[in-house]
This record gives structure tokens, sequence and C-alpha cells, in this order.
């Protein structure tokens, strides 16, 4: 009997651990240089606003329509350095710049007589937070930098069961001198992490905390090229957005956008990392492959890739341009940290076959 009643307590503790509560914390999500690929699914799905403690959200049955990478592209490589790099006030100084869809650049193109494309929002991240501090956009092929009035936070750290906390986010994007165009982006945000529990994905199962984030949105917009120039509100936009997070995963596992309208609820997008699925030809991983070893390391690491590195350049975890190299025609070399403080630091070799980033960690 005694042993009957050890076996079954071992069960039922075997299975409460499936169902443990994770902490998340900013290094779980992403540094300059990471890539993570998305897939991106337009079935039918189950509501997905069960929350609470211990829930396993079964998603296994996703199946994806297309395929993109998401690039955390270092500040350093930003064409607007002024505005997010170093020399910017300390709140604007980001960490990255990562593609933007909250703007709406294909419904502008229809009639302004500028075209607008590659929209970018540059985060910073931080121990306590990452926070959106503004926006980028080409127009006619320039690009334009825009800071929020208003920093908006994505996140806040740690990130717990039952966690809750209110933002806002404010943004003026004129267009002048290129057209005679304005919008004043305003989003009100409230942020619960309402569940905890596994996630199961296509590819595999994970322990996480779901976010739940409310949107509440009101923009103005300034035109002057249908009679008088004046400002006025578009409708108000109620957006729910759910975001399964786990450990060491760089993004969101899981994104579900709701969108509400006229009482009823629409899903907008759904989007989860996913293995290489072919779905794309611009997926094909970089054709350059390198190696690297000690890593970590306390003072130098050495470097082999398949083909010739024209050029190498060394950034910081804050995404801070620390060195450069060019012209090494090598396919081995050295990188030397002993001079660096310890932490976590981007290599970026450039050759004729591609771009390769390697995460270094210096102890």
């Amino acid at each position: 009997m005694n042993k009957l009643i050890i076996v079954g307590t071992f069960l039922l503790l075997k299975s409460a651990g499936c169902f443990s509560q994770i902490t998340i914390t900013e290094s779980d999500f992403s540094i300059p240089g990471d890539t993570v690929r998305i897939s991106v699914s337009e079935q039918t799905i189950n509501d997905p606003a069960l929350m609470g403690s211990g829930i396993t959200w079964d998603y296994s049955t996703l199946t994806a329509t297309s395929q993109f990478l998401r690039e955390f592209t270092s500040i350093g490589f930003s064409p607007v350095q002024f505005t997010f790099g170093v020399l910017a006030p300390q709140d604007y100084q980001s960490s990255y710049f990562i593609p933007e869809n909250t703007l709406p650049v294909d419904q502008l193109n229809g009639f302004l007589p500028v075209s607008l494309s590659d929209p970018r929002s540059y985060q910073k991240s931080t121990i306590d937070s990452i926070t959106k501090v503004g926006f980028s956009v080409k127009v006619s092929g320039i690009d334009v930098a825009f800071k929020s009035d208003t920093i908006e936070t994505k996140y806040k750290f740690p990130m717990a069961f039952q966690q809750t906390f209110n933002t806002r986010g404010y943004t003026f994007i004129d267009l002048n001198p290129a057209a005679d165009f304005k919008i004043k982006q305003h989003r009100s945000i409230t942020s619960t992490v309402d569940g905890y529990g596994q996630l199961v994905l296509p590819s595999g199962t994970y322990e996480v905390v779901r976010l739940k984030r409310e949107i509440s949105e009101i923009d103005s917009i300034y035109q002057t090229f249908f009679g008088t120039g004046t400002w006025f509100g578009t409708p108000p936009t109620q957006t729910i957005e759910y975001e399964w997070v786990g450990q060491n995963k760089k993004d969101v596992l899981l994104k579900i956008v709701v969108a509400n309208a006229n009482g009823s609820s629409q899903i907008r997008t759904i989007e989860f990392q996913d293995i290489y699925l072919g779905l794309d030809a611009g997926l094909i991983d970089n054709e350059l492959i390198a190696s690297v070893y000690p890593n970590p390391t306390n003072d130098e690491v050495q470097i082999t890739c398949n083909s010739i590195v024209n050029k190498i350049t060394l950034f910081d975890f804050k995404g801070n341009l620390v060195n450069q190299q060019v012209e090494i025609n090598a396919n081995s070399l050295n990188v030397n940290l002993a001079a660096y403080l310890p932490g976590i630091y981007m290599v970026v070799l450039e050759s004729a076959d591609g771009i390769r980033t390697i995460r270094v960690t210096k102890n």
C-alpha cells in the first residue's frame, strides 16, 4: 500500500512539474544580430482567450501558409544613427530595429504623392524592460526617423504570472517636406500575464507564460490633397494581442492578434516560431558557414569559415560598434577580446557568399 502511495505521489509531482511557473527576463529575448524564423497561418483556430494556471494551449495542428525571418538588426547598421544611435538621448538609444506592421504604409501608398516602404520599429532592451522608442520609414527611398514622444513599453522584467502594467505610445509622424501629410499615432495599452503552462506547436512543446495585451488606438491624420488641409480622426480600434513566451527562445513562440469591431471579434493574424519549410525562396539559410572556438572565452577566439572573409565587425550586447576590420581576405582568423569587459558580443562576418552573425561570450 505504501509503495502505491509513493508511486502515485511521484506521478502527481511529475505531472505538476510539467506546469511549473517560469519567469521571463531580458536574457530570454533577442540581442542584436539574432534572427527568428516565423510561420504565418491563415487557418481557423479555437478562441485563444483561455487563461489561468497550469493551462495546456494546444496549437499542434497549425499549418503555415508563408514564412519570413524576423531580423533583430543591430543599431550599428541603422541609416538613422543620429536619432536612435549612440549619439541620441539616453532614452532613445535603441538596441536594434525590426520590421514594423502597425504603420499603414500599404494604405497610404494608394494616394500619397510619395512612396513609403520599409517601416521599422526601433527598440531598446534593458534589464528592466523592452521599449519601442520610435520608427523609421523610407520616403521615396530616403530613410526618415520619428521619435516617440511617449515611449511604449512592450515588456517589463521580470515577467511572471499575474503581472500587470499600463503604458502609452504617442508618435508624431510628419512627412514634410516630401508630402504635406502627418499622422498622430496614439496607443493606450494594458498588459497582463494571464496564464502559464504548456504551449504545443508543430515544432514541439514548451513551458510558457502567456501575455495578454489590450490595445486601444486612436489616430489623427492631416492632409491637403483633398480640399482644405485639416486634421481628422480615424475610427478608434480595439485590438487584443496574445503572446506565449518561453525561456531562451529569443522572441515570442506564438502570437495571435484579435481585432474587435462592432461587438464581434475576428482573428487578424497568427504567427509562430517554426522550422524552415521551404515556403519562401528568400528564406534559404546563408551559405557562409563559420565555426568559433573556444566559446565562451577569456581572451581570444578562433573563427574558421568555408569562404574568404572580407570584413569583420564587432558589436557589444547593446549594439554599439566596438571594432571593425576590412580587407581581411582570409578564411581563418583570430578575434582578441582580452581588452573588453565580460559579456556577450556579436561578431559579424561578411564574404562574397553572404553574412554570418556569431554570438561570442567573454568571461
